[in-house]
């Protein structure tokens, strides 16, 4: 049985069991945004303006302790905060999108890992989150790339200073309701796609070498809102600059299936 509790930094936890602010105890960079702690929405993208349900939210603030805050600055392109039951979402409906404030310094590793708890409602490429810049999306160096794709198909990405490469998770018709991780280590030449914990698919092809990125982190869109514009809901998102482990991953899988009112 899941319950909710608040430890004494404010932080919205599972009470008796795993909590995502662990994944960054060592300092990783990264970001943790969950729509159910009312606490860290705010209407307007200066931290301004608390949000109920039903309002636009204009600041989703960043859990993981590295300030890398999502904001909409253009009131148009704010999503949504939903309720359905216990379960809280952010609602994009296909001309929405949030954007950190500045750049996100991910150059420390070339290894990465994101899960999100999403709901898709239309079968086109759309972005969960992304890191890039306005321009190259996820064609720039150093970028990744987690989406829905075309083809009733959720979509991973990771690219090196050379290559870019894409794994493919298929048979997700519109509209569904997932668990989706990808991880990727760029010099090792792995990016994985897992959708309800399962590995689905993987790529060992060359995507070069280098780190990731410091540029923009994209969450339901692409440039600020502006592109690849996510029709669907994001119950959670997690995005962590390491190669998780095994336990690791298992664990923030659960955590996210539980916000997203998924069965693993």
């Amino acid at each position: 049985m899941y319950g909710l509790g608040v430890n004494k930094l404010g932080v919205t936890n599972v009470r008796g069991g795993f909590n995502p602010l662990s994944l960054f105890a060592s300092g990783e960079q990264g970001a943790w945004y969950d729509p159910s702690d009312l606490t860290t929405l705010f209407q307007n993208s200066d931290g301004t303006t608390a949000v109920a349900v039903g309002d636009p939210v204009g600041y989703l603030g960043d859990k993981s302790g590295n300030n890398n805050h999502a904001i909409q600055a253009t009131s148009a392109k704010r999503p949504t905060l939903r309720q359905a039951g216990s379960l809280y979402y952010l609602e994009f409906e296909g001309a929405q999108g949030l954007r950190t404030s500045g750049n996100v310094d991910f150059t420390g590793t070339d290894t990465m890992t994101v899960c999100a708890g999403v709901k898709k409602e239309v079968d086109a490429s759309e972005n969960i989150a992304e890191l890039s810049n306005n321009s190259g999306g996820v064609g720039n160096e150093g970028s990744f790339r987690l989406a829905v794709n075309s083809g009733s198909q959720y979509r991973y990405s990771s690219r090196g200073d050379s290559a870019l490469r894409n794994t493919n998770a298929s048979g997700y018709a519109v509209p569904s309701t997932n668990v989706v991780t990808g991880f990727s280590d760029i010099s090792a030449d792995i990016a994985t796609i897992r959708v309800d914990g399962v590995d689905k698919t993987s790529s060992t092809l060359d995507q070069g070498a280098g780190t990731y990125g410091d540029t923009f982190l994209n969450v339901g869109a692409r440039n600020d809102g502006s592109g690849l514009q996510l029709e669907g809901f994001i119950y959670s998102l997690i995005i962590r600059n390491v190669l998780s482990s095994t336990a690791d991953l298992a664990s923030t899988e659960t955590y996210v299936a539980a916000k997203t009112g998924v069965s693993l």
